[in-house]
C-alpha cells in the first residue's frame, strides 16, 4: 500500500510539473501602464519562448487599426530564462505604437511564426503562436479637435530651401520649395504633409516626400522632407500663404508651433511659344513595325520548344510565398486599397523578400500608404499607382544586381 501511494505521489508530481512546463506561454506582449498622448510613441516588446535555440527570423502578422500604425524598430535581443529548472531560449522584439485616435486602444490578438531546436542541436521545428491582446489608453491634449492630426514630440526642427530665392520673375519661370521636418520619438510617417493650395496663376508639382525613422543610441527620430515646384503660369502678383505646423510637447504639456512666411511673386508676362503638335507616323514607319513584328513571331515558333520549357519552369516557381505576396501586393495597388496592399507589403517583408536597403522611391510609396492608413483621412483618395510603380522598379534593380553578382566572379580556369 506504502508502496501505492509513493507511486501516486511520484506520477502526481511529473504530471504537476509537465503542466506547469505547458502553461509556458510561447509569445507575450509588454506594455506600459501608463496614459499616452495622441500621436505620441507607445513601446512595446513581444517575447517568444522556445525551448531550444532558434532559427531565422521570426514572422509578425501585426493587426491593422484604424488611425493607428505599428512598426517594427530595432533588433532581436535573445537571452535566456530558468522556468521550473528548465532552461528557455527568449527572443525579445521591439515594437512602437502611434495612434490618431484617443481613449482605449485594443490591439487584438495576432499571430507569430517562428522556427527553433531542441536546444542547441537537432531538427528545426516551425512553431505558430498568438500574442495575446493588449490595451493602451490614448489621451488627446485639451484644446485639440478629434479632426485635427496631431504630432507629438519634445523636440522639433523645421527649415525650407529654395532654388532659386522668390521674388521677381518671368511668366513660365519654375522655383523648387524643400520642407525639411525632424521630431524626436516620432516616426517620419506621422508628420504632416504640406498644404496643396496655391493661388490661381500659379501651379504646384508636388514631388514624391522622402520618409525614413532612424535609431542613434537609443533615440527614435523620423525626418520628412517634401518637394514643392511652384510654376508661374499668369502675369500679376501672386501670394503664396504662410505654412503653420504646429506640435504638442508631452514634457511641457503645452503646444508648439512655427509658421514658414508668406512669399510673393512679381511675375512679368512674355510670349509663350506654341508647341507643334505632333506628326502622324509615317508610312514607312509603320512598314518597318509590321517587318519588325513579322521576325518576331517567326523566332517564337522557332524556338516554340525553349519557350514552351521556359513557361514550365517559371510555373514552378510562380506560387512561391514571396511571389505570391508580389502578386497580391501589386493587385491591392490597382485596386487601389491599402489595407490589402499594406497586409501584403507586410508579408512580402517576412519572406524575406527585402534586404537591408530598399531605394527611395519604393520607401516614400510604401510610407505614403502607411501615412494614409494612419491619417485621418485613411481611406479616401489612397492611389496605388505610384507604389506599384516604385515596387516594379526596385524589383528589376535587385534582379539586375543578382546578375551583376554572378558575372562578377572570375574566370573558372583563368588562362
Amino acid at each position: 500500500m506504502r508502496v501505492f501511494i509513493c507511486l501516486m505521489l511520484l506520477l502526481m508530481s511529473l504530471l504537476s510539473r509537465g503542466l506547469v512546463a505547458a502553461e509556458v506561454e510561447p509569445a507575450s506582449i509588454q506594455i506600459k501602464e501608463q496614459t499616452w498622448w495622441v500621436g505620441q510613441q507607445v513601446p512595446f516588446t513581444v517575447q517568444l519562448r522556445a525551448p531550444g535555440s532558434f532559427s531565422g527570423a521570426a514572422v509578425f502578422s501585426l493587426p491593422e487599426i484604424p488611425r493607428v500604425v505599428i512598426i517594427k524598430t530595432g533588433s532581436p535581443v535573445v537571452s535566456s530564462e530558468e522556468i521550473e529548472g528548465k532552461t528557455w531560449f527568449v527572443q525579445t522584439h521591439d515594437f512602437a505604437l502611434f495612434s490618431q485616435q484617443s481613449g482605449t486602444v485594443t490591439i487584438p490578438e495576432f499571430t507569430v511564426r517562428f522556427s527553433h531546436k531542441d536546444g542547441f542541436t537537432g531538427p528545426v521545428h516551425d512553431q505558430s503562436a498568438q500574442v495575446p491582446a493588449a490595451q493602451v489608453k490614448i489621451e488627446r491634449p485639451p484644446g485639440s479637435s478629434a479632426q485635427d492630426f496631431l504630432v507629438t514630440t519634445d523636440s522639433f526642427k523645421l527649415k525650407e530651401r529654395w532654388d532659386p530665392q522668390p521674388g521677381s520673375a518671368t511668366q513660365g519661370a519654375v522655383f523648387q520649395r524643400t520642407i525639411s521636418q525632424e521630431a524626436d520619438q516620432v516616426t517620419g510617417m506621422a508628420l504632416a504633409p504640406p498644404p496643396e493650395a496655391v493661388p490661381a496663376g500659379v501651379r504646384l508639382y508636388l514631388g514624391q516626400p522622402t520618409v525614413s525613422d532612424k535609431t542613434e543610441r537609443g533615440a527614435f527620430i523620423g525626418t520628412r522632407v517634401d518637394t514643392l515646384t511652384y510654376q508661374l503660369q499668369e502675369a500679376g502678383t501672386w501670394t503664396l500663404p504662410a505654412i503653420r505646423y504646429q506640435w504638442w510637447d508631452p514634457e511641457k504639456k503645452a503646444f508648439g508651433s512655427q509658421t514658414l512666411p508668406a512669399v510673393a511673386f512679381e511675375v512679368k508676362g512674355s510670349a509663350v511659344p506654341v508647341t507643334d503638335a505632333p506628326g502622324e507616323a509615317s508610312p514607312k514607319s509603320i512598314y518597318i513595325g509590321l517587318v519588325i513584328l513579322g521576325i518576331g513571331i517567326a523566332v517564337i515558333f522557332w524556338q516554340r520548344r525553349r519557350i514552351g520549357n521556359g513557361l514550365r519552369w517559371i510555373g514552378q516557381h510562380w506560387n512561391s510565398p514571396k511571389r505570391v505576396a508580389a502578386r497580391k501586393l501589386l493587385a491591392g495597388c490597382r485596386n487601389n486599397d491599402p489595407r490589402e496592399t499594406q497586409r501584403a507589403w507586410q508579408v512580402w517583408l517576412n519572406c524575406g523578400g527585402v534586404d537591408s536597403s530598399i531605394s527611395p522611391e519604393l520607401k516614400a510609396a510604401v510610407q505614403e500608404l502607411q501615412r494614409t492608413l494612419y491619417g485621418a483621412n485613411q481611406l479616401s483618395d489612397w492611389q496605388g499607382a505610384r507604389l506599384a510603380t516604385a515596387f516594379r522598379a526596385d524589383q528589376r534593380a535587385d534582379n539586375k544586381s543578382g546578375l551583376n553578382k554572378q558575372s562578377a566572379l572570375p574566370a573558372l580556369n583563368p588562362r
